[in-house]
This record gives C-alpha cells, structure tokens and sequence, in this order.
C-alpha cells in the first residue's frame, strides 16, 4: 500500500506515512521515512530505476494480483489486497 501511494499515486512521504502508520510520527522522524525507501530499494529490479520507479513497478504487480472484486477499488487499495494475496 504504501509503495502504491508512494509510487502510483505520487504522494509525498509523509504524507505516505501519515496514511499508512498506525501512530502519530513527531520530531525529526516525521519528515522522510527510511523504512519506505528500504523497501523501494529492496524491490528494484532493473538498473537505471529511481526508488520511486521501483515503487511504482512493485505496487502495480501487486495490483495485478488483486482479486477480481477490487478492480473498481483505487489502485493502493488494490495493491493492498494483491499484496496480502500474494504467498
């Protein structure tokens, strides 16, 4: 979801980790987020891609493997539910 939001949809990170935390980020912390960057590191694949674009990319597998049901859902809700069907 959070690669979606991020990649997809262009949101900005704290905005991403606003919507995707499930407590309140204050201080120093709350203007970036490592840990999305990590997994946007983590799933590049190809060499030249930005981490946004290996965002984008991941989060649109994901959505490939939403259930049928979710295909008028927006796209980080289906990258949401590809992702927890995924093995």
């Amino acid at each position: 979801m959070a690669l979606a939001l991020w990649g997809l949809m262009a949101m900005p990170v704290e905005e991403v980790r606003q919507r995707v935390c499930a407590w309140r980020v204050r201080g120093p912390a709350s203007t970036g987020w490592s840990t999305l960057r990590r997994w946007a590191r983590a799933a590049r694949a190809f060499a030249g891609q930005t981490l946004r674009e290996a965002a984008a990319r991941t989060a649109q597998v994901a959505v490939g493997r939403a259930p049928p049901g979710e295909r008028g859902a927006p796209l980080w809700a289906q990258a949401f539910a590809g992702g927890a069907s995924m093995p």
